[in-house]
């Protein structure tokens, strides 16, 4: 049975919200808990800073694995194996002993938690238009970051009625629920259609079986490497606005548990509403008669603009105006991620697009985790001040990556060289 999926577009996009949102929850879980955890296992920050890298390696080599995962048996199958595996690694995190078993669990929740970002991408390029991509990545890319606004409210109200470890069993069980309904509604009958503007209808999700020589193939194209370097230059600023801005204000600012819980979501909600304002800034132009990927980058290059303002926390101004500057910063960057995850969908077929975002995992996972250490090291020795200046010239450098990314003459299968 074919099916062109005009309407169950958005069921699709829907479902990746709630995956997007879940992706979140689960993984600032340990942030939000971090002093309970780190309390009644005996773990300090250099120990905490370990376990933030044990995720983000994992969540590295994720990426590599899920990119020839989903290529290999297409984003359904692979979606539904990513939820699983994380809301399990999550679930289990409550029953951690020591540092080891701890960081165990966080490696594993990254394995998982990486490949939804890959199938993701790849489930936009089968089913929307050009006109609506960077919209529906904008719509999932916003539920994450709604997850990770509702995440201390959520977190917190469980830690303290039924501690940690219960915590992280209910939150891996909803994940679970996730799988289910993913099967229930997305059924064989519903092939996508790989969206063009013209809508045409195919009879499978479309698999790779290039084996090496496609993903050699990539790694000879432009694109990939200005994506990457884009990538590894602004990722490492989500991760520190995730894994660390809570404790800053906590630890730096003084703000007790709760105040922070009831004021750090402000900055996650603003993320959310970049990603959708990023993603309908550029369908805009794209319906205005712009080039696709020339539309992200123009929506990427007013972030590169603004955001040098969020230097101006190095300064340790007021609580509420170092809040309000993260939230800008998450605002511009949610923006930005989501139209630099529209490029390689816009100028890569759907068979490569795992492979494409597999290289930038991988290179910008390798920074990201540099960066992890680094932070680590300045919070023990120094302050946070030093990263809210890396952060002001991360999308001035970056947004250059991404254009040349656009730059090269076209392939016949529609990469760029």
């Amino acid at each position: 049975m074919k099916f062109r999926g005009k309407s169950f577009r958005w069921v699709i996009c829907g479902l990746l919200a709630m995956a997007a949102f879940l992706n979140y929850l689960d993984r600032q879980t340990l942030a939000l808990m971090a002093g309970s955890v780190q309390q009644d296992l005996a773990v300090d920050d250099a120990g905490y800073a370990a376990l933030v890298n044990s995720f983000l390696v994992a969540y590295m080599l994720g990426g590599l694995l899920s990119g020839y995962l989903v290529d290999r048996v297409g984003p359904r199958w692979g979606m539904a194996f990513f939820v699983g595996w994380w809301s399990l690694a999550s679930g289990l995190t409550g029953l951690v002993q020591n540092l080891f078993q701890l960081g165990a669990a966080r490696f594993a929740l990254g394995l998982g938690e990486a490949g939804g970002w890959i199938a993701s991408p790849k489930l936009v390029r089968e089913w929307f238009p050009k006109s609506e991509r960077a919209l529906a990545i904008g719509i999932y890319s916003s539920a994450a970051h709604f997850g990770a606004a509702i995440s201390p409210l959520v977190v917190t109200a469980l830690l303290l009625s039924v501690g940690w470890r219960t915590t992280f069993i209910v939150t891996g069980l909803v994940g679970v629920l996730w799988v289910i309904a993913w099967f229930a509604l997305y059924r064989k009958s519903r092939i996508p259609p790989e969206a063009s503007d013209a809508q045409p209808t195919i009879d499978a999700e479309p698999v790779d079986t290039s084996g090496w020589r496609g993903w050699r193939e990539v790694a000879r194209t432009r694109g990939v490497w200005g994506f990457s370097f884009s990538l590894a230059l602004t990722n490492p600023v989500w991760f520190f606005y995730l894994f660390w801005f809570p404790k800053y204000l906590t630890d730096e600012r003084g703000l007790s548990l709760e105040r922070m819980a009831g004021s750090a979501w402000v900055v996650y909600a603003a993320a959310g509403l970049g990603a959708v304002g990023g993603g309908l800034l550029s369908g805009w132009l794209v319906r205005r008669g712009i080039a696709a990927a020339r539309a992200r980058v123009v929506t990427m290059a007013m972030t590169a603009v603004l955001a040098p303002i969020g230097a101006l926390n190095a300064l340790e101004p007021a609580v509420w105006i170092s809040i309000g500057l993260g939230a800008l910063i998450a605002f511009l960057h949610t923006s930005w991620v989501t139209n630099q995850t529209a490029l390689p969908v816009d100028l890569y077929p759907a068979r490569h697009i795992g492979k494409v975002l597999a290289i930038g995992s991988v290179f910008s996972g390798l920074v990201t985790i540099a960066s992890t250490y680094l932070v680590g090291q300045l919070v023990e020795t120094l302050t946070y001040r030093p990263m809210f200046l890396v952060i002001a010239i991360a999308y001035p450098v970056a947004i250059f990556a991404a254009w040349f990314a656009t730059t090269g003459r076209k392939l016949t299968d529609g990469a760029t060289q």
